[in-house]
C-alpha cells in the first residue's frame, strides 16, 4: 500500500501541470510525467491486488467489460493497421486502464489518507485557478505555440491545460467539489474558513467565464441546478442563472472579437463537420469499430485528415462527442459497456446520497460533465479522467461496491 501512497502523491503533485510537461516521441504520440506515474499506478496496483485477497474481493465485473471489449475490437481491427500504429492504438488503451487504476488505488486507502487526497485536489484546483489568472493577463493567447498544434485561444482562460474548453469543464468540476465540502461541512467551518471557500468559490465560477466556452457554461447550467437540487438548496438556482445572464449583458459589446463572442459558428461547423466524418465511419463499423484508439488512422484512411500535415493536430485521434467516438471506436458493444459502467457508478451515487458528500458531487459532476462530451471529448480528456476517478474512490469503499 506505501506504494501505491506515494504513486498517488506524485499524480497529485504533477496533476496542476496538466499540458506545461508534454514531450514529443514521434508518430503523434506525447509523453507527459502524468501519464507515466498513472501507468506505474496501474501495474502497481495488479501486484498490490494480486497479494492480497481481501482487495481481489473488491473486483466488480462491469470495470472491466469496457476494456476487454476495447481490446477486442483493436485485436480484431489489427490487420488493417502498421505495427507501429497497432502499438500507438494500445497506448492509448493503456492510458485509459491505468486512469481507472486510479479508482482502485484510492477505494483501499484508510479514511485518513483519502483526507489528504481531498486537501490536495482542493490545492492543485487552486494552482491551476492562480495559473490561468496569471495566463489570463500577462499570456494571453498561444499563437507561438501554433507550429506544436495548440490553437490561438486569443483572450481566452486556457491555464496549463492550453484548452478553454476542457479547462472550462474541469473549473466546473472543481466549483462543484468546493461547493460540496462547503455546504457539507458549513456548521464545522469558521468563519475564516467559510470565508476562503466562498472566494474560492467566486473566482472559479470567474474563471469559467473567462474561459468564454460555451460548452462549459451550458455545463455549468446543467451540473449547477442539479446540484443545488439535490442539496435542496433550490434558491442558489437563480442566484447561478442570475450571475451568467450578468455575464452576457457584460461582455455582449464584445462579441466583434471572434474568440469572445458565445453565438460564434466557425468552431460549431467544424464540430458538425467532425461528427458527420464519425457517423460515416460507424455506419461501415457498427459492432465493433475501428479500434480503440485508432481513430486518427482510420480518419487517415478515410482522407479526413492528412497523415504528414504541416503543422501537428492534437484533434485527430478522437472525435468532439465522446460517445460517438466510443461507438466508433469499439462499436455498439463497447458502448453498450460503457454505458453500462457509468450506469452503475450513477446508481451507487444515488444509493449514498445521504451519507457521502461525494455523491451528489459525483452526480452534478458526470451529468455536467456527459452534456459538455457533447461537444467536447471530455470524457477521454486526461485531466478530466484524472478528475472523475479520483472522486469516485473518494465516493466508493472498498468492499461495499
Amino acid at each position: 500500500m506505501r506504494i501505491l501512497r506515494i504513486l498517488i502523491v506524485f499524480l497529485l503533485i504533477l496533476f496542476p501541470f496538466g499540458e506545461i510537461f508534454r514531450f514529443p516521441l514521434g508518430n503523434t504520440v506525447y509523453l507527459k510525467p502524468l501519464d507515466a506515474v498513472t501507468v506505474l499506478l496501474f501495474f502497481s496496483t495488479i501486484i498490490v491486488y494480486s497479494q492480497k485477497r481481501t482487495f481481489r474481493n473488491s473486483f466488480r465485473w462491469y470495470f472491466f467489460l469496457f476494456p476487454l471489449i476495447a481490446f477486442i475490437a483493436l485485436a480484431v481491427n489489427s490487420y488493417w493497421l502498421r505495427p507501429n500504429e497497432l502499438v500507438v492504438s494500445s497506448l492509448y488503451l493503456l492510458r485509459w486502464i491505468s486512469y481507472m487504476s486510479i479508482f482502485f488505488a484510492v477505494i483501499q486507502f484508510d479514511a485518513v489518507f483519502k483526507k489528504k487526497i481531498v486537501t490536495f485536489l482542493l490545492l492543485d484546483g487552486l494552482v491551476i485557478l492562480l495559473i490561468g489568472y496569471v495566463q489570463y493577463f500577462w499570456y494571453p493567447n498561444l499563437r507561438n505555440l501554433y507550429y506544436l498544434g495548440w490553437d490561438e485561444h486569443l483572450y481566452r482562460m486556457f491555464s496549463s491545460f492550453f484548452d478553454p474548453n476542457f479547462l472550462g469543464a474541469f473549473f466546473v468540476l472543481y466549483l462543484l467539489f468546493v461547493l460540496g465540502l462547503l455546504f457539507f461541512n458549513i456548521q464545522k467551518f469558521s468563519r475564516k474558513q467559510v470565508l476562503f471557500y466562498s472566494m474560492l468559490s467566486l473566482l472559479t465560477v470567474i474563471a469559467i467565464f473567462l474561459t468564454y466556452s460555451r460548452s462549459a457554461l451550458i455545463m455549468l447550467i446543467v451540473s449547477g441546478v442539479i446540484f443545488f437540487v439535490l442539496l435542496q438548496r433550490k434558491k442558489f438556482i437563480l442566484l447561478l442563472l442570475g450571475a451568467i445572464l450578468l455575464f452576457v449583458i457584460i461582455i455582449s459589446p464584445f462579441f466583434y472579437i471572434a474568440n469572445i463572442n458565445l453565438f460564434r459558428v466557425t468552431s460549431s461547423i467544424a464540430r458538425i463537420q467532425s461528427a458527420q466524418h464519425t457517423l460515416q465511419i460507424i455506419q461501415d463499423h457498427p459492432f465493433i469499430g475501428v479500434g480503440f484508439d485508432s481513430y486518427r488512422y482510420a480518419q487517415i484512411r478515410y482522407h479526413f485528415i492528412k497523415q504528414h500535415p504541416q503543422f501537428p493536430s492534437h484533434s485527430g485521434s478522437g472525435d468532439d462527442v465522446s460517445l460517438l467516438f466510443v461507438l466508433a471506436t469499439t462499436g455498439g458493444a463497447g458502448l453498450l459497456a460503457y454505458c453500462y459502467l457509468w450506469f452503475k457508478l450513477f446508481r451507487y451515487a444515488r444509493n449514498q446520497m445521504k451519507k457521502n458528500v461525494f455523491a451528489i458531487i459525483f452526480i452534478a459532476s458526470a451529468s455536467g460533465l456527459f452534456i459538455d462530451a457533447f461537444f467536447n471529448n471530455s470524457l477521454f480528456y486526461a485531466e478530466i479522467m484524472f478528475w472523475m476517478w479520483m472522486i469516485t474512490g473518494l465516493l466508493f469503499g472498498g468492499k461495499d461496491y
